[in-house]
């Protein structure tokens, strides 16, 4: 019998199948745009951007944690979260996928996978949240935010999260803090907190905010507040503090590295790490970023069978870091692609300087299946020839650099 090609089992999504020029941000998220409707629609239309989400073990457990506790539940719930990632990528994503379902409550319950966590958390219903949102990289301190719109002039994290949860009223409550760089203390903030709805307070990229604040000493007080924040989060039943901190350790200088090493410690110690997406369940990331894809189609199985019979048949000529008994289980989770793409970006790659896991084994694929979604039509499986021959769509994906790492 005649194995299917891929394109006849699995849909590519229509942006590759209409051939669109590749956009680098569409690979990047960035949470400000997000809150401000200005972000691409696979990250501002919420139904999109489930749909094309895969919950990891760990980005369920989060969101998990985080309905219970907006919900008003503590047990197995923690108030502050650090997230992080093994290899970068996926923690933007993570608070990203956190302010969508709190501020739509129980609109959310329809969408893509939020069943599952609404039964993991044992509540009804997402529960709607005043949410405030603090991105590092965009956030300036000397210009400020508002003051020309009609808005309040904010200059610190402390009078910019008061302004987001409770408008004018809560700024004014910081509004001194804010003229005299100080950070507000844990009965400011209760106050600051609204009373009549849950809240959620999401941080990104906080150690660029750090390096460009800390010859003002806000950094400084931007510890106190983190901490001072982290305690009353702690000490109410319907408030979350989810925080990322991350920049590139090769980027960092001694006072970096320093301050970086004390936000961590705080925050792990008030609260929980997170690691937002592990090595094996990448796989079913990009499949869901790249093909219109809920699960393993039936139709594929001949395909896995004879894969599998190849791969037993031929013991000898396999390399020997590839798992052969396994094989059948790795053909299953990176199918349509050969498991030795994926493998090869993981095993590799992630050992490089600056490597983003989920969006640079994202980027070749990708950029190959824009140009040459009809060249692949005589393969069974994607694989690495399929990405080496098309040059220039390979070479736009990836690096000198990591061509080179890869061999």
């Amino acid at each position: 019998m005649a194995l299917k090609p891929w394109y006849d089992v699995v849909k590519p999504r229509e942006d590759l199948r209409e051939g669109k020029p590749l956009d680098a941000s569409e690979f990047a998220v960035h949470l400000d745009k997000v809150r401000d409707g200005s972000a691409p629609p696979v990250y501002s239309r919420p139904d999109e951007f489930f749909e094309r989400t895969f919950l990891t073990a760990n980005l369920k457990d989060l969101a998990t944690q985080v309905v219970r506790r907006l919900s008003g539940v503590k047990v197995e719930t923690s108030a502050v979260f650090n997230l992080s990632t093994q290899f970068g990528g996926g923690k933007t994503h993570a608070l990203t996928l956190l302010y969508h379902l709190a501020t739509h409550g129980d609109a959310a319950k329809n969408w893509k996978g939020v069943s599952t966590i609404l039964a993991n958390a044992n509540v009804p219903a997402v529960s709607k949240a005043a949410t405030a949102v603090f991105v590092g990289t965009e956030f300036d301190s000397i210009s400020g935010r508002g003051g020309s719109d009609g808005t309040p002039m904010r200059k610190t994290p402390w009078d910019e999260i008061a302004f987001q949860l409770g408008g004018v009223d809560a700024f004014r409550l910081v509004e001194e803090h804010e003229k005299l760089l100080t950070a507000p203390g844990g009965d400011v903030i209760e106050r600051m907190l609204p009373v009549d709805k849950p809240a959620l307070i999401l941080v990104d990229e906080l150690m660029n905010y750090i390096s460009r604040t800390r010859k003002s000493g806000l950094a400084g007080q931007l510890y106190t507040f983190v901490h001072n924040l982290s305690e009353v989060a702690r000490s109410r039943n319907n408030v979350v503090l989810a925080v990322s901190i991350p920049a590139s350790e090769l980027e960092m200088n001694a006072e970096d590295q320093s301050d970086f090493d004390r936000f961590k410690k705080l925050l792990d110690r008030l609260g929980r790490a997170m690691i937002m997406s592990a090595e094996t369940e990448t796989s079913e990331i990009v499949r869901r970023r790249l093909f219109e894809w809920s699960s393993l189609p039936k139709e594929a199985i001949p395909t896995i069978d004879a894969y599998e019979h190849r791969f037993q048949s031929n013991k000898s000529q396999i390399p020997d870091w590839f798992p052969v008994e396994q094989s059948r289980e790795l053909l299953k989770t990176s199918y349509p692609f050969h498991p030795s793409v994926l493998s090869v970006f993981q095993r590799k790659w992630q050992g490089l300087p600056r490597f983003q896991q989920t969006r640079a084994v994202l980027r070749p694929p990708r950029a190959v299946g824009v140009g040459s979604l009809r060249g692949w039509l005589q393969r069974r499986a994607q694989g690495l020839a399929d990405l080496t021959r098309h040059g220039a769509a390979w070479r736009s994906g990836v690096s000198h650099r990591r061509v080179r790492a890869v061999g």
